[in-house]
């Protein structure tokens, strides 16, 4: 004799069968039955963590983070509300900003106005035959469009 659970939903719950019926019946077995694509998937998807609810410990500890920072601040400056945090910058972003001497946040004007200093610097016609300074005009405009590039995309 040999078990195969009655249905999906009832898994411990068996029916018993000789060889041949069981074989029949796993021919014709199939989980998923009625499923969609993504229900497929996200049942994969849990089943990497036997089903069971998992909490992402990164969001818990920025969150702690951050209502540690709160608290500080509050201790610090009694009364006062606590700036909203920033969010974080990707490595090209910060990279950019250094290469202009700026800090985030920044506007429109302000990287418009530190681009034109850094430009009449180290523009080629001004420093004609200097390689370093073409070189470090190419890679300021370069962080300019970068940055200009943040902000048309983050408005």
């Amino acid at each position: 004799m040999y078990k195969a659970p009655k249905s999906r939903d009832e898994l411990h719950n068996y029916q018993w069968f000789c060889l041949e019926h069981v074989r029949e019946h796993n021919k014709q077995w199939d989980y998923f039955a009625g499923f969609d694509r993504d229900a497929i998937e996200s049942f994969i998807k849990d089943a990497t963590t036997g089903h069971r609810p998992t909490w992402n410990r990164e969001n818990r500890i920025r969150q702690s983070y951050h209502q540690l920072q709160d608290a500080l601040y509050e201790f610090l400056h009694p009364g006062a509300k606590a700036p909203k945090p920033l969010p974080p910058l990707s490595a090209k972003l910060r990279k950019a900003l250094a290469m202009l001497g700026m800090e985030y946040p920044y506007s429109a004007r302000q990287l418009k106005a530190g681009y034109r200093v850094l430009v009449k610097k180290y523009h080629p016609d001004v420093n004609k035959g200097n390689k370093e300074s073409e070189e470090r005009f190419k890679q300021i405009t370069a962080a300019y469009h970068t940055l200009s590039e943040h902000i048309k995309t983050s408005n």
